[in-house]
């Protein structure tokens, strides 16, 4: 029974592996990458260093994004990826082949709260401390910024992870024992 249970995992990792390896296939060098992106990057980030570039086997029509499982070549990928990293944060940038921003996610940490936050934890976590803080931003296709913050609270021995939006409304409360 024991085999067996253990086979069954292992053939389940081995699927799971093989379906992430499927969306992001090709890692890519500045060289391989269009020029239209390597300089519109620079102009749209300055300030942040490229860490990485990749090659995105996905179609945006419209509002739908569409995995394409047929290409075979580099010069086949109609979108990519931009990785750049500054103090504290982490962004990640999605072009098209033309060198259009089509949407980006950052990433920070021990950001400078808004006062709303701030409010809302000291008005509904009173006497709570604020242990750790990240912030989550999301824009998509210039469109109105998306704000989330993730913050870790401490009251005793209970730690709590508390998710925002950036007006201070509660959006998810996870509590964890020390």
């Amino acid at each position: 029974m024991k085999k067996t249970i253990l086979g069954l995992f292992l053939i389940g990792f081995m699927y799971q592996s093989y379906a992430q390896d499927v969306l992001f296939e090709a890692k890519l060098k500045k060289e391989e990458m269009p020029v239209a992106i390597v300089e519109n990057v620079s102009q749209d980030f300055p300030g942040l260093a490229v860490e990485e570039f990749y090659a995105v086997p996905l179609d945006y029509i419209e509002d739908d994004v569409i995995v394409d499982r047929s290409i075979k070549s580099n010069s086949d990928y109609n979108t990519y990826q931009v990785t750049l990293k500054g103090k504290n944060q982490i962004l990640i940038a999605t072009y098209n082949k033309e060198g259009v921003l089509i949407s980006t996610v950052e990433h920070g940490k021990n950001v400078v709260l808004p006062v709303s936050v701030e409010e809302a934890v000291a008005k509904e976590f009173p006497g709570w401390d604020i242990t750790k803080d990240h912030y989550k931003m999301i824009n998509y296709k210039g469109e109105k910024k998306i704000d989330r913050y993730k913050l870790n609270i401490q009251k005793g021995k209970v730690m709590k992870k508390v998710y925002f939006d950036a007006n201070g409304n509660i959006l998810k409360v996870h509590k964890e024992l020390l």
